[in-house]
């Protein structure tokens, strides 16, 4: 199996678990939090969004996220709470799909795709963690730093389910 397949593989798991976890949630429902300083259904779509868009951008494809969303949603920023500014979860779940459908054809159609210098100065990419210096490492760490937010997806989907029951 090759680096794209490998990629494609993640990225489809990761894709599945997403949108199962968000089928049939309201914007309002995306926003409900666990005690603490976790994140909301919200934050994690536009953070995953965020670095999908870097990879996109690293691979000379089309960004989908004005800078002000990157921005919101980038590494580092602040929790959202009911009443916070947040973009809109319906168009969050749409840049999750275009980005995927985008990364998912890259993948599939540019074999040699990840052999390639990123476009531009990787450093001054959305989503460099900077520790990458090439194409390949920025997709790897993007791609296993998206896992662990999805894996975040469950127990939020499971108290949206509890507070309907209330």
């Amino acid at each position: 199996m090759n680096q794209n397949d490998i990629f494609k593989t993640i990225l489809r798991r990761n894709q599945e678990s997403l949108l199962s976890a968000i089928e049939g949630l309201t914007h309002s429902e995306m926003l409900l939090q666990l005690p603490g300083e976790g994140n909301c259904i919200n934050w994690i779509l536009g953070h995953i969004a965020s670095y999908r868009d870097g990879m996109l951008v690293d691979s000379g494809l089309r960004q989908y996220m004005q800078a002000d969303e990157i921005e919101r949603y980038a590494g580092g920023s602040q929790p959202i709470r009911p009443g916070d500014a947040c973009v809109n979860s319906t168009r969050l779940s749409e840049l999750i799909v275009v980005s995927f459908n985008d990364l998912i054809d890259w993948l599939e159609h540019d074999t040699n795709g990840l052999s390639q210098n990123p476009a531009g100065n990787i450093k001054d990419n959305i989503g460099y963690s900077g520790v990458c210096s090439t194409l390949t490492e920025h997709f790897a760490q993007n791609i296993g730093h998206e896992s662990i937010h999805v894996g975040e997806l469950n127990p939020l989907h499971e108290l949206v389910l509890e507070s309907r029951k209330r």
